[in-house]
């Protein structure tokens, strides 16, 4: 993708971001984090998303089965973040079939309605 001249330079620049970050490990970011114990967490995970046309051309080239890539991809983060909030007693974990990455962009409401649920929660 980031060589991709169709693409606009911001996505090119947050590619080489991520890259950079996952080079050795998958969520390097989290990896030395200790378990959220106690603190009020919702997780929404998007799984089992519309493949976009710019990644079923890249994986075409590279020979990339992209349901099945993904669909790993997808079982890998529903796992990591379980592990996360495993042992934290006041979470929610939400998974959205379907769903794309930008949950709060493609379902503001459901994301509003959640938060609200953790503070009523929480506060009472």
């Amino acid at each position: 993708m980031i060589s991709d001249k169709n693409l606009g330079e911001g996505v090119k620049l947050e590619m080489k971001r991520e890259l950079a970050v996952s080079e050795k490990h998958f969520f390097k970011d989290y990896a030395d984090l200790p378990l959220l114990k106690n603190v009020p967490v919702t997780v929404f995970i998007a799984y089992n998303r519309p493949i976009e046309r710019y990644e079923k051309e890249m994986n075409s080239k590279l020979g990339i089965n992209d349901r099945f890539w993904f669909d790993a991809y997808d079982q890998l983060r529903i796992k990591h973040y379980a592990n996360l909030i495993k042992q934290n007693n006041n979470c929610e974990l939400i998974l959205l079939p379907g769903y794309s990455h930008g949950i709060h962009q493609q379902d503001p409401d459901k994301v509003g309605t959640s938060i609200n649920v953790l503070f009523k929660r929480i506060t009472h």
